[in-house]
């Protein structure tokens, strides 16, 4: 029974290393960020043609060209961060993200390497 035990408080304690090894916690939460003038697979997309905002409690708000989309986002390991979104966005509902913030700074990158950068609203 002994080895059993030590075996369950071993996974408790991987989860909860795994759980802490976010680079976005208390980056993230309770922030604004719009997006900066770039052009993306030859689009170009204007300053402020998209806002992010992340909510304390894991709720997020996507606006984007006016369209305002609502959903949640988990942290994950180093930079991942997961957007579950209550409707299709770019054809899908949960979204692998890659996201490094650097002060005012915030760089999204998803799945299929597109990038882009936002400016931290105060």
């Amino acid at each position: 029974m002994r080895p059993a035990f030590l075996a369950h408080l071993a996974v408790v304690a991987v989860l909860f290393v795994a759980v802490g090894c976010s680079s976005n916690k208390g980056k993230i939460e309770s922030t604004t960020w719009t997006s900066t003038a770039t052009t993306v697979q030859g689009e170009e997309i204007p300053e402020g043609a998209r806002r992010l905002q992340f909510g304390k409690d894991g709720h997020l708000f996507y606006t984007i060209a006016g369209k305002l989309y609502k959903g949640n986002y988990s942290l994950g390991m180093g930079p991942a961060v997961t957007f579950t979104m209550d409707e299709d966005l770019e054809g899908r509902k949960i979204h692998a993200l890659k996201i490094v913030i650097d002060g005012d700074q915030l760089k999204l990158t998803n799945a299929d390497g597109r990038t882009l950068m936002f400016q931290k609203v105060n």
